[in-house]
Protein backbone atom coordinates (compact mmCIF):
# COMPACT_ATOMS: atom_id res chain seq x y z
CA UNK A 1 0.00 0.00 0.00
CA UNK A 2 3.26 2.30 0.54
CA UNK A 3 4.39 1.71 -2.29
CA UNK A 4 1.43 2.18 -4.31
CA UNK A 5 0.80 5.70 -2.69
CA UNK A 6 4.79 6.52 -3.02
CA UNK A 7 4.34 5.32 -6.56
CA UNK A 8 1.30 7.29 -7.48
CA UNK A 9 2.03 10.07 -5.58
CA UNK A 10 4.99 11.20 -7.33
CA UNK A 11 3.70 10.07 -10.56
CA UNK A 12 0.85 12.40 -10.16
CA UNK A 13 3.37 15.32 -9.47
CA UNK A 14 5.32 14.54 -12.11
CA UNK A 15 2.28 14.69 -14.23
CA UNK A 16 1.24 17.72 -13.33
CA UNK A 17 4.33 19.71 -13.42
CA UNK A 18 4.96 18.37 -16.59
CA UNK A 19 1.31 19.41 -18.05
CA UNK A 20 1.78 22.76 -16.80
CA UNK A 21 4.86 22.88 -18.98
CA UNK A 22 3.09 21.99 -21.99
CA UNK A 23 0.24 23.81 -21.02
CA UNK A 24 1.76 27.17 -20.22
CA UNK A 25 5.08 26.97 -22.27
CA UNK A 26 5.79 24.09 -24.67
CA UNK A 27 7.86 21.29 -24.35
CA UNK A 28 11.15 22.75 -25.15
CA UNK A 29 10.70 24.23 -21.71
CA UNK A 30 11.84 20.82 -20.44
CA UNK A 31 14.79 20.37 -22.52
CA UNK A 32 18.21 21.58 -21.78
CA UNK A 33 19.68 24.40 -23.37
CA UNK A 34 22.63 23.83 -24.26
CA UNK A 35 22.90 19.45 -24.21
CA UNK A 36 20.59 17.77 -26.77
CA UNK A 37 18.32 15.15 -25.83
CA UNK A 38 18.51 15.80 -21.94
CA UNK A 39 16.52 17.77 -19.62
CA UNK A 40 16.56 20.58 -18.23
CA UNK A 41 18.43 20.95 -14.44
CA UNK A 42 15.62 22.65 -13.08
CA UNK A 43 13.28 19.71 -14.49
CA UNK A 44 15.55 17.14 -13.16
CA UNK A 45 15.33 18.99 -9.41
CA UNK A 46 12.19 19.23 -9.19
CA UNK A 47 11.61 15.89 -9.94
CA UNK A 48 13.79 14.57 -7.31
CA UNK A 49 11.56 17.36 -4.73
CA UNK A 50 8.27 15.31 -5.96
CA UNK A 51 9.95 12.26 -5.89
CA UNK A 52 11.09 13.15 -1.51
CA UNK A 53 7.34 14.94 -0.97
CA UNK A 54 5.98 11.51 -2.08
CA UNK A 55 8.58 8.92 -0.70
CA UNK A 56 8.10 11.13 3.00
CA UNK A 57 4.60 10.99 2.89
CA UNK A 58 4.26 7.34 2.28
CA UNK A 59 6.93 6.83 4.97
CA UNK A 60 5.07 8.35 7.31
CA UNK A 61 1.67 6.29 6.50
CA UNK A 62 3.96 3.26 6.49
CA UNK A 63 5.58 4.32 10.17
CA UNK A 64 2.15 5.45 11.75
CA UNK A 65 1.04 1.93 10.71
CA UNK A 66 4.06 -0.16 12.03
CA UNK A 67 4.63 1.95 15.14
CA UNK A 68 0.90 0.69 16.10
CA UNK A 69 1.99 -3.36 15.57
CA UNK A 70 5.04 -2.46 17.62
CA UNK A 71 2.81 -0.60 20.66
CA UNK A 72 0.36 -3.48 20.81
CA UNK A 73 3.31 -6.31 21.08
CA UNK A 74 4.16 -4.69 24.38
CA UNK A 75 0.76 -5.00 25.72
CA UNK A 76 1.71 -8.43 27.81
CA UNK A 77 4.93 -7.17 29.67
CA UNK A 78 3.69 -3.29 30.51
CA UNK A 79 2.86 -2.97 33.96
CA UNK A 80 -0.20 -0.79 33.39
CA UNK A 81 -3.58 -0.47 33.86
CA UNK A 82 -6.66 -1.07 31.04
CA UNK A 83 -7.52 2.89 31.22
CA UNK A 84 -4.14 4.25 31.13
CA UNK A 85 -2.98 1.56 27.98
CA UNK A 86 -6.48 2.84 26.06
CA UNK A 87 -4.85 6.48 26.60
CA UNK A 88 -1.86 5.65 25.29
CA UNK A 89 -3.09 3.77 22.69
CA UNK A 90 -5.27 7.04 21.51
CA UNK A 91 -2.05 8.93 21.30
CA UNK A 92 -0.65 6.70 18.89
CA UNK A 93 -3.67 6.43 16.95
CA UNK A 94 -4.67 10.15 16.88
CA UNK A 95 -1.93 12.31 18.03
CA UNK A 96 -2.47 15.72 18.88
CA UNK A 97 -3.01 17.97 16.25
CA UNK A 98 -1.47 21.29 17.69
CA UNK A 99 2.16 20.11 17.38
CA UNK A 100 1.56 18.46 13.96
CA UNK A 101 0.05 21.83 12.39
CA UNK A 102 3.17 23.81 14.38
CA UNK A 103 5.82 21.36 13.13
CA UNK A 104 4.35 21.86 9.68
CA UNK A 105 4.13 25.32 9.58
CA UNK A 106 7.68 25.77 10.76
CA UNK A 107 9.03 23.41 7.98
CA UNK A 108 7.02 25.07 5.29
CA UNK A 109 8.52 28.66 6.50
CA UNK A 110 11.98 26.86 6.55
CA UNK A 111 11.50 25.37 3.20
CA UNK A 112 10.64 28.56 1.97
CA UNK A 113 13.81 30.06 3.74
CA UNK A 114 15.94 27.42 2.20
CA UNK A 115 14.66 28.04 -1.75
CA UNK A 116 14.60 31.87 -1.18
CA UNK A 117 18.08 31.74 0.03
CA UNK A 118 18.99 29.31 -3.25
CA UNK A 119 17.13 31.76 -5.54
CA UNK A 120 18.90 34.71 -4.38
CA UNK A 121 22.47 33.52 -4.59
CA UNK A 122 21.70 32.74 -8.46
CA UNK A 123 21.06 34.67 -11.52
CA UNK A 124 18.13 33.04 -13.09
CA UNK A 125 19.14 32.56 -17.49
CA UNK A 126 16.14 34.40 -19.24
CA UNK A 127 15.65 31.18 -21.09
CA UNK A 128 14.29 29.17 -18.34
CA UNK A 129 10.68 29.12 -17.83
CA UNK A 130 9.32 30.73 -14.57
CA UNK A 131 7.72 27.85 -14.19
CA UNK A 132 9.98 25.88 -12.88
CA UNK A 133 10.90 28.63 -9.98
CA UNK A 134 7.32 28.52 -8.83
CA UNK A 135 7.35 24.52 -9.08
CA UNK A 136 10.43 24.41 -6.97
CA UNK A 137 9.01 27.26 -4.27
CA UNK A 138 5.47 25.06 -4.35
CA UNK A 139 7.62 21.93 -3.51
CA UNK A 140 10.74 22.93 -1.53
CA UNK A 141 8.02 24.19 1.78
CA UNK A 142 6.23 20.86 1.15
CA UNK A 143 9.17 18.69 1.13
CA UNK A 144 10.03 20.17 4.88
CA UNK A 145 6.95 20.25 6.44
CA UNK A 146 6.35 16.43 5.57
CA UNK A 147 9.31 15.98 6.96
CA UNK A 148 9.09 18.09 9.88
CA UNK A 149 5.73 16.44 10.43
CA UNK A 150 7.61 13.32 10.28
CA UNK A 151 9.75 14.05 12.86
CA UNK A 152 7.00 15.14 15.27
CA UNK A 153 5.30 12.34 14.84
CA UNK A 154 8.30 10.44 15.98
CA UNK A 155 9.35 12.80 18.94
CA UNK A 156 5.52 12.11 19.91
CA UNK A 157 6.23 8.47 19.88
CA UNK A 158 9.03 8.19 21.46
CA UNK A 159 7.75 9.68 24.53
CA UNK A 160 4.98 7.28 24.68
CA UNK A 161 7.80 4.66 24.34
CA UNK A 162 9.59 6.46 27.10
CA UNK A 163 6.50 5.95 29.33
CA UNK A 164 6.35 2.26 28.69
CA UNK A 165 9.77 1.51 28.95
CA UNK A 166 9.02 2.99 33.12
CA UNK A 167 6.84 0.20 33.09
CA UNK A 168 7.68 -3.23 30.98
CA UNK A 169 9.23 -6.28 32.74
CA UNK A 170 12.91 -6.47 32.26
CA UNK A 171 14.16 -9.82 32.97
CA UNK A 172 18.58 -10.17 32.58
CA UNK A 173 19.99 -11.67 29.11
CA UNK A 174 16.22 -11.82 27.99
CA UNK A 175 15.79 -9.52 24.35
CA UNK A 176 13.19 -11.05 22.81
CA UNK A 177 9.85 -9.68 24.47
CA UNK A 178 11.89 -6.06 23.80
CA UNK A 179 12.00 -6.92 20.35
CA UNK A 180 8.91 -4.21 19.62
CA UNK A 181 11.29 -1.63 20.94
CA UNK A 182 14.37 -1.95 18.87
CA UNK A 183 12.17 -2.77 15.47
CA UNK A 184 10.24 1.01 16.19
CA UNK A 185 13.59 2.22 16.53
CA UNK A 186 15.06 0.76 13.17
CA UNK A 187 12.01 0.97 11.13
CA UNK A 188 12.33 4.76 11.68
CA UNK A 189 16.22 4.43 11.52
CA UNK A 190 15.23 3.18 7.77
CA UNK A 191 12.91 5.53 6.74
CA UNK A 192 14.81 8.24 7.85
CA UNK A 193 18.19 7.01 6.01
CA UNK A 194 16.06 6.01 3.03
CA UNK A 195 14.63 9.70 2.76
CA UNK A 196 18.31 11.18 3.27
CA UNK A 197 19.46 8.52 0.50
CA UNK A 198 16.86 9.91 -2.40
CA UNK A 199 17.85 13.28 -1.60
CA UNK A 200 21.33 12.94 -1.52
CA UNK A 201 20.22 12.89 -5.83
CA UNK A 202 19.11 16.55 -5.71
CA UNK A 203 23.05 17.39 -5.51
CA UNK A 204 24.00 17.07 -9.01
CA UNK A 205 21.48 19.56 -9.80
CA UNK A 206 21.03 22.27 -7.15
CA UNK A 207 22.44 25.34 -7.25
CA UNK A 208 23.06 25.60 -3.47
CA UNK A 209 24.84 22.18 -2.88
CA UNK A 210 25.76 23.18 0.56
CA UNK A 211 22.13 23.68 1.59
CA UNK A 212 21.36 19.91 0.66
CA UNK A 213 24.66 19.16 2.64
CA UNK A 214 22.95 20.21 5.42
CA UNK A 215 19.86 19.25 4.71
CA UNK A 216 21.61 15.46 4.51
CA UNK A 217 23.58 16.09 7.88
CA UNK A 218 20.43 16.47 9.77
CA UNK A 219 18.73 13.68 8.22
CA UNK A 220 21.05 10.99 8.58
CA UNK A 221 21.80 12.16 12.33
CA UNK A 222 17.64 12.13 13.02
CA UNK A 223 18.47 8.38 11.50
CA UNK A 224 20.96 7.58 14.18
CA UNK A 225 19.41 8.93 16.58
CA UNK A 226 15.78 7.22 15.73
CA UNK A 227 17.41 4.13 16.46
CA UNK A 228 17.97 4.77 19.94
CA UNK A 229 15.40 7.37 21.20
CA UNK A 230 12.40 4.82 21.39
CA UNK A 231 14.31 2.69 23.76
CA UNK A 232 16.35 5.55 25.64
CA UNK A 233 14.02 5.05 28.83
CA UNK A 234 14.49 1.17 28.37
CA UNK A 235 18.22 0.91 28.17
CA UNK A 236 18.28 2.90 31.79
CA UNK A 237 16.07 0.12 33.26
CA UNK A 238 17.65 -2.49 31.84
CA UNK A 239 21.47 -0.77 33.14
CA UNK A 240 19.18 -0.32 36.30
CA UNK A 241 18.60 -4.17 36.52
CA UNK A 242 21.87 -5.55 35.78
CA UNK A 243 23.78 -3.52 38.61
CA UNK A 244 21.42 -4.60 41.22
CA UNK A 245 21.64 -8.25 40.16
CA UNK A 246 24.97 -7.42 39.82
CA UNK A 247 25.29 -6.63 43.12
CA UNK A 248 23.50 -9.36 44.58
CA UNK A 249 25.48 -12.31 42.71
CA UNK A 250 28.84 -10.66 43.81
CA UNK A 251 27.37 -10.14 47.65
CA UNK A 252 26.42 -13.87 47.39
CA UNK A 253 30.13 -14.69 45.78
CA UNK A 254 31.63 -13.41 49.17
CA UNK A 255 29.26 -14.90 51.50
CA UNK A 256 30.17 -18.13 49.35
CA UNK A 257 33.63 -17.86 49.80
CA UNK A 258 33.82 -17.19 53.44
CA UNK A 259 31.78 -20.08 53.76
CA UNK A 260 34.99 -22.06 51.84
CA UNK A 261 36.89 -20.50 54.46
CA UNK A 262 35.10 -21.70 57.41
CA UNK A 263 33.46 -18.61 58.06
CA UNK A 264 29.65 -19.23 57.42
CA UNK A 265 27.46 -21.71 56.25
CA UNK A 266 29.22 -24.75 54.79
CA UNK A 267 25.94 -25.23 52.20
CA UNK A 268 26.95 -21.53 50.71
CA UNK A 269 30.39 -22.84 49.34
CA UNK A 270 28.51 -25.32 47.28
CA UNK A 271 26.84 -22.91 45.52
CA UNK A 272 30.17 -20.82 44.51
CA UNK A 273 30.32 -22.15 41.01
CA UNK A 274 26.43 -21.87 39.99
CA UNK A 275 26.99 -17.97 41.46
CA UNK A 276 30.46 -16.96 39.20
CA UNK A 277 28.41 -18.82 35.87
CA UNK A 278 25.59 -16.63 36.86
CA UNK A 279 28.40 -13.29 37.09
CA UNK A 280 29.44 -13.81 33.86
CA UNK A 281 26.19 -13.91 31.89
CA UNK A 282 25.12 -11.09 34.02
CA UNK A 283 28.00 -8.96 32.99
CA UNK A 284 27.73 -9.90 29.61
CA UNK A 285 23.96 -9.24 29.35
CA UNK A 286 23.06 -6.07 27.00
CA UNK A 287 21.99 -3.13 28.73
CA UNK A 288 19.91 -2.22 25.05
CA UNK A 289 17.37 -4.49 23.29
CA UNK A 290 19.55 -5.24 19.99
CA UNK A 291 20.73 -7.92 19.07
CA UNK A 292 22.70 -9.33 16.71
CA UNK A 293 20.42 -9.30 13.96
CA UNK A 294 19.29 -5.95 14.76
CA UNK A 295 22.89 -4.07 14.48
CA UNK A 296 23.58 -6.00 11.68
CA UNK A 297 20.72 -4.44 9.75
CA UNK A 298 21.42 -1.10 10.88
CA UNK A 299 25.20 -1.43 9.59
CA UNK A 300 23.69 -2.46 6.30
CA UNK A 301 21.14 1.02 6.60
CA UNK A 302 24.10 3.17 6.97
CA UNK A 303 25.54 2.00 4.06
CA UNK A 304 22.38 3.21 2.11
CA UNK A 305 23.66 6.67 1.52
CA UNK A 306 26.86 5.67 0.35
CA UNK A 307 24.88 4.27 -3.19
CA UNK A 308 22.95 7.70 -3.73
CA UNK A 309 25.64 9.14 -6.11
CA UNK A 310 25.38 5.83 -8.33
CA UNK A 311 21.20 6.28 -7.55
CA UNK A 312 21.57 9.53 -8.78
CA UNK A 313 22.69 8.53 -12.21
CA UNK A 314 20.48 5.81 -12.63
CA UNK A 315 17.48 7.95 -11.63
CA UNK A 316 18.92 10.74 -14.38
CA UNK A 317 19.06 8.16 -16.75
CA UNK A 318 15.54 7.26 -16.00
CA UNK A 319 14.34 10.39 -16.05
CA UNK A 320 15.51 11.57 -19.08
CA UNK A 321 14.18 8.38 -20.58
CA UNK A 322 10.59 8.53 -19.15
CA UNK A 323 10.20 12.67 -19.91
CA UNK A 324 12.53 13.45 -22.69
CA UNK A 325 11.14 10.98 -24.68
Amino acid sequence: MAALWFGAGWLALIGAYVGSALLFADSLALRHPTRSGALHPHVLLNAVLALVLAYTSAAGWLARRSLRDDFEALRPIVAAGTLEWEEWEREIVRPPRGPIVRAALVGALLGLLVIGVSVMSTTRAPSVWAGHRMWSWLLNPLVFAVMAVFAERGAHANRIFAALGERVRVRIGSLDELAPFARAGLRRALLWLLGSSLAALLLPYTERPAIVLVVLAVTLGLGVASLFAPSRTLHRRMREVKRAELAWVRSEIARAGDALRGHGDPARGHRLPALIAWEGRVADAPEWPFDVSTKLRFALLLLVPLGSWLGGAMVERALETWLGG
